[in-house]
């Protein structure tokens, strides 16, 4: 289709799968380099405000809940069970609709703003949930039997679910914003510059605000909700998306619907062995919460565990950028083959050092601060491409809907990995006795189940980057199954920047 203005309008296979032929470009975007830097400008101003609001929430509802003596169940009902199962029901119907969604403001900027003022009407809310909680009490009060405190409790898990709710569209459709509006060539060091943001803002709140949480929650709550709608409103009027092609409609029915979407995302080999290989990696870090217990039994303090994990985050915020530099220099799913190959072959056998030997605690922190030093380059560069490699191998068209099918597969596979991990970790302590080995000895047991896993979740990625170049590699992969899907849009004139 082509136009006889300014504008040129094309259906066609993209020049290159990996990078634009025009650094500066993503689908139907042009920029110049003034408008790259304002678009970096606003979406790491959004991250900022984002970060802080929700760094408010997760740490200030428990301390709320525990003040009124809320039992142990209902914060882990509360506070993590509740949130797993919105997001596992929710995340792929706001992701396949704003995939599928097309509109004046775009795809993704429609639901950022609808959602943003009711995140802030849930955060103004639970400012004064203590008001709230008493009108409550007095209100049902006398006709339930409840408590004050249990009404309190009742009153802020609900507003807690609204927030959490309204806030899915924000946490579900803001990553996929950053694949329609940052150039391929510029992704990964655009999310170090992210990560740099992010981790700047949460140490700002920590340092600063958090040890008000209980004396002033209602200033703090109130501050977060000002600034975050603010400052989120203001980037999504400040970034503008480019245009998308039509997309095919989705059968009607939820079976139909809920059909397409499996088979869509399980359309080619290559997606599948990204699923995969994702699954097997989550599956291997279901041993990872006993890793502050087998530091403890080696004699190592809390301390020591927080100082270390201030060091490296403090070495991440400042090697954040240069990895994702490296990682844009030679390409995201390159890197995170050879990164993961460290990982699976060399880092996580290391652990092994454990079983070799009863060290005094100065030695084994010593130890400690060794493998972190290796892990510390191997991590960065890990998480500098994840996101990246996921934007170069899926189809941009449905770049939410695959990130969602991937998200729940797993969420599932955790959620089973988490009960046969205990089991596993039962038979180590089983077979391993405190009373014959000593302490938690079962612990350093962890390699053994996480070097299997580690290994099938290489072999996927192996199979993934084998398939990749078969489908023409950095300069000619097309995502397989969308390549009609494509908008190219050559504008000169109308362009942010």
């Amino acid at each position: 289709m082509k136009s006889t203005d300014s504008t040129v309008l094309e259906y066609e296979s993209p020049p290159s799968g990996g990078e634009p032929a025009d650094r500066l470009s993503v689908g139907t975007l042009r920029y110049t380099t003034a408008g790259l830097v304002a678009v970096f400008f606003w979406l790491l101003w959004g991250d900022f405000v984002f970060t802080l609001m929700e760094a408010v929430v997760p740490s200030i509802v428990p301390l709320r809940l525990k003040e009124l003596h809320a039992p142990d169940w209902a914060l882990m009902i509360i506070m993590t069970t509740t949130p797993h199962t919105l997001n596992f029901i929710l995340n792929p119907i706001i992701s396949t609709a704003s995939d599928r969604h097309r509109g004046p403001l775009g795809r993704r900027v429609p639901y950022l703003l609808f959602s943003t003022p009711f995140i802030t009407l849930a955060l103004v809310l639970m400012a004064f949930s203590p008001e709230i909680g008493q009108w409550s009490h007095v209100a049902i009060g006398r006709f339930t039997g409840w408590s004050e405190s249990t009404v309190a409790i009742i009153t802020l898990a609900a507003l807690f679910i609204v927030f959490q709710v309204t806030n899915l569209f924000i946490t579900t459709v803001f990553y996929y914003f950053f694949n329609d509006v940052v150039p391929t060539a510029f992704m990964a060091r655009f999310m170090g510059l992210f990560r740099v943001v992010g981790s700047l803002a949460g140490m700002l709140y920590n340092y600063y605000v958090y040890e008000h949480a209980l004396t002033h929650m209602r200033i703090i709550f109130l501050g977060a909700a000002g600034i975050y709608f603010v400052g989120f409103m203001s980037m999504c009027f400040g970034i503008k998306e480019g245009q998308y092609p039509p997309i095919k409609s989705m059968a009607s029915g939820f079976a139909a619907k809920f059909g397409t979407y499996v088979n869509e995302c399980l359309t080619h080999r290559i997606y599948c062995y990204y699923f995969a290989h994702s699954m097997f990696w989550s599956m291997a870090q279901a041993c990872a919460v006993y890793g502050v217990f087998l530091n403890l039994s080696l004699g190592i303090t809390l301390k020591q565990i927080g100082m270390l994990a201030a060091v490296v985050s403090f070495a991440q915020l400042i090697l954040n950028y240069p990895a994702g530099m490296l990682a844009d220099r030679f390409h995201p799913l390159r890197v995170l083959v050879w990164m993961k190959i460290a990982l699976a072959v060399v880092l996580a056998p290391l652990n092994f050092v454990w079983l070799f030997g009863n060290f005094s605690p100065l030695v084994s922190y010593r130890i400690l601060i060794g493998l972190a030093a290796v892990e510390l380059p191997l991590g960065l560069m890990y998480v500098a491409v994840m996101l990246p490699t996921a934007m170069r191998v899926f189809p941009k068209p449905r770049f939410g809907q695959f990130c969602s099918f991937n998200a729940i597969a797993g969420a599932g596979i955790s959620i089973a990995g988490s009960f046969i991990a205990a089991w596993f970790m039962t038979m180590m302590r089983r077979f391993f006795p405190d009373d014959v080995w000593g302490k938690d000895y079962c612990y350093r047991l962890i390699p053994a189940w996480k070097v299997p896993f580690l290994l099938i979740a290489l072999v996927f990625l192996l199979l993934l980057y084998r398939e990749w170049k078969r489908l023409g590699g950095e300069k000619n992969y097309v995502p397989p199954g969308f390549e009609e899907e494509k908008l190219v849009r050559v504008d000169e004139n109308s362009l942010p920047g």
